[in-house]
């Protein structure tokens, strides 16, 4: 099953993807669907209030197998954001 990302929760990156770096927390802070593109996006800040936008494609089979193993790079932490 996919994992559900949800906003205001914080995740440790567990592998390196994107600009992501393993061992680093951001917090999601917006995401969505775009039908017309077919892209899923994800907005994450970082204590440092840097701001990191994920996309992924729906027709892009690599993007896509990211999308279905979220589990694999990101876990969701206990982690107080202020």
């Amino acid at each position: 099953s996919i994992m559900k990302m949800e906003i205001g929760k914080t995740y440790l990156v567990k592998k390196d993807i994107f600009s992501f770096r393993k061992n680093e927390l951001w917090t999601l802070v917006d995401k969505g669907f775009q039908a017309y593109f077919g892209e899923y996006n994800f907005i994450f800040v970082n204590d440092e209030k840097a701001k990191v936008s994920a996309v992924l494609q729906d027709g892009s089979e690599e993007d896509m197998h990211i999308y279905h193993h979220l589990d694999d790079y990101f876990e969701e932490v206990a982690h107080e954001y202020f």
